[in-house]
């Protein structure tokens, strides 16, 4: 499945599927936490993707099955820590467990070792997701914390390259 994905990075002409993508996948499972999510409109995302392809310490990239969104990793700098980015993935449901996440985070780590400027990758992952954390680890990721999150026991980690 994995080797008839194709990666681009998002533009704002992808808004519209963006949203589409975005809000159908948080029917899908409760990891997607994007506050009013309903209520942004295409063109305020087309914004927002037009702002994050500005900077070098943001990115939005898609995972593309031919014409079809099925799935994104953001990496997006942390308000009150300016040199972290924060990794997250989506991938929907019925692709789940075909390789495309790794080939996400893999897209991500490249683009954070060659292109950003940010010195630090975290993420927080949802402590039952025994599948994405087994991932991640495999991926250089390592644990730093845990916590409760919006009702949700989650696990913090950082991104630590191999020397």
């Amino acid at each position: 499945m994995a080797d008839e994905i194709s990666i681009k990075l998002a533009t704002s002409k992808d808004a519209e599927q963006v949203l589409k993508f975005l809000r159908e996948t948080a029917m899908e499972s409760d990891a997607v936490l994007i506050p009013h999510l309903n209520e942004v409109s295409q063109t305020e995302e087309a914004r927002n993707i037009d702002l994050i392809n500005q900077f070098d310490d943001c990115v939005m990239l898609l995972a593309m099955l031919e014409d079809e969104i099925v799935g994104m990793v953001t990496v997006m700098v942390l308000e009150n820590q300016p040199t972290t980015g924060e990794l997250g993935v989506i991938v929907r449901k019925k692709y789940w467990r075909n390789g495309i996440g790794r080939l996400l985070v893999d897209e991500a780590e490249y683009w954070f070792n060659t292109y950003s400027s940010l010195e630090n990758l975290v993420l927080t992952v949802f402590e039952d997701n025994v599948a994405a954390i087994k991932l991640y680890h495999q991926l250089n990721f390592v644990d730093t914390g845990r916590t409760i999150e919006e009702g949700h026991r989650v696990i913090q980690m950082k991104y630590r390259p191999r020397k």
